[in-house]
């Protein structure tokens, strides 16, 4: 990106950095409850009994692959510390505080997490085998692929979590609350569900969103919420609000939208939003934020970083994502042709009119994300959720869509569907998607 200003070139770059990836909080944790942790798990213990009022505060620690099998950490302080690869098996995690704590690929069986607070943990591959997390809060929590055997969830807040593919066998949800939770292809079998809560924007493991039929069948709770809003102006960040690609202005995409009135507290307006593709009073020159005083302003169709970095390794990518929740995806027009994105998290993302054909997509999360326009021909989309997106005009011929959600996808006659057949109502009925006029 070149962008030039009187003052400093490097201005706008900081800028973006800055926004898309915040420099992270001081380290906040006590360093004499760190040392002591580091004499080994029998010291700690024994220090814990002789000293039962002391609340050890191990926030922001870097804890990573460290064996703290039966530690006592009742109570302790484990915000947004790092125990990524840890063994904590039959660890005593009583009303532990470990919000955005990072336990992906952690053991705890057997751990006694009750009463602990997980908001927006990270438990992705985690082996939660026969832990106790009963009146836990884990709203907004990965739990992809986590082994939740035997788990007791009762009366747990699971609201938002993301589960896709864990196991709940014999898992214990009664009581717990799985509104808007995401438990496509999880496993439920033998999972205790009575008094459960779900809504009607709950995934459940079929890809489907939940109804009241299907919570009267499992003697669950089920309650109406309103609909997924959908954000048909792309999702933007001051780094990357820019031009409308040429490929979507070709494909003659509607950019009109009208979004309905938001609950209070919301982050999306309850008023109409200014178009920022296109400034106002001019049809021919794209809007774009910096406006410099040198030079004109400069033309970005995609974000450039996000781009290189999501190309070269989607796995890096996704920890990207999951360490920068509130980031942007700006990669409309981006061209990904034939490159391996297998597993990409790009839920939410700005895509539209990016190049996909003959792209490795299996099992990618393009939940809501805008793909109008894309052309996704011979792609690989198996297993893939398109769940809400918006692909209005894409082209899917040849498209490998074996296992793929389409719950609630949006298409329009200009879709090419992967039978090389253009949408239409009866069609989108069949794949459980949207059929709407242009």
């Amino acid at each position: 990106m070149n962008i030039h200003t009187n003052k400093s070139p490097f201005l706008p770059s900081l800028l973006i950095a800055a926004i898309l990836f915040p420099v992270p909080q001081a380290m906040a944790y006590n360093a004499d409850h760190l040392a002591s942790l580091n004499t080994g798990v029998k010291e700690w213990n024994n220090m814990r009994r002789a000293r039962p009022d002391l609340l050890p505060d191990l926030s922001g620690a870097n804890l990573k692959g460290r064996n703290l099998e039966k530690a006592d950490l009742h109570n302790a302080n484990l915000t947004g510390s790092d125990l990524s690869l840890s063994n904590l098996g039959n660890a005593n995690l009583r009303n532990a505080r470990m919000d955005h704590v990072k336990l992906a690929g952690s053991m705890l069986m057997h751990a006694d997490m009750e009463g602990s607070e997980l908001r927006e943990a990270d438990l992705e591959s985690a082996i939660l085998d026969s832990a106790t997390l009963k009146k836990a809060v884990l709203k907004g929590a990965i739990l992809k692929k986590a082994d939740c055997r035997n788990t007791d969830f009762s009366e747990t807040d699971l609201t938002a979590t993301n589960l896709r593919e864990a196991s709940l066998v014999h898992a214990n949800l009664e009581g717990a609350d799985l509104s808007e939770a995401y438990l496509w292809r999880a496993n439920l079998g033998g999972a205790k569900l009575k008094g459960t809560k779900v809504s009607d924007i709950t995934v459940l493991d079929t890809g489907k969103y939940a109804t009241a039929s299907w919570a009267g069948k499992h003697q669950a709770s089920f309650t109406e919420n309103n609909p997924p809003v959908r954000v048909e102006t792309a999702l933007v960040t001051r780094s990357a609000e820019s031009t409308i690609d040429d490929a979507s202005e070709n494909a003659g995409m509607n950019r009109t939208a009208s979004l309905p009135s938001m609950a209070a507290g919301s982050s999306v307006p309850d008023k109409k939003p200014v178009n920022p593709y296109r400034r106002k009073g001019n049809k021919d020159k794209p809007a774009n934020i910096w406006r410099l005083s040198s030079n004109g302003p400069a033309i970005v169709t995609y974000d450039r970083d996000q781009y290189e970095r999501l190309k070269s390794n989607a796995l890096r990518w996704n920890e990207l994502r999951k360490n920068n929740r509130q980031m942007a995806v700006v990669l409309k027009g981006a061209p990904f042709s034939r490159k391996n994105l297998a597993y990409a998290d790009l839920n939410h993302a700005s895509l539209a009119g990016a190049e996909f054909r003959g792209t490795d997509l299996s099992q990618a999360d393009l939940r809501f994300a805008d793909l109008r326009g894309c052309d996704f021909r011979e792609s690989k989309l198996e297993r893939a959720d398109l769940g809400e997106a918006d692909l209005r005009g894409a082209t899917l011929w040849r498209a490998n869509m074996s296992q793929s959600r389409l719950e609630g996808a949006m298409v329009s006659g200009r879709t090419v569907l992967h039978t090389g057949k253009k949408a239409t109502p009866a069609l989108a009925e069949r794949y459980g998607m949207k059929f709407m006029e242009e």
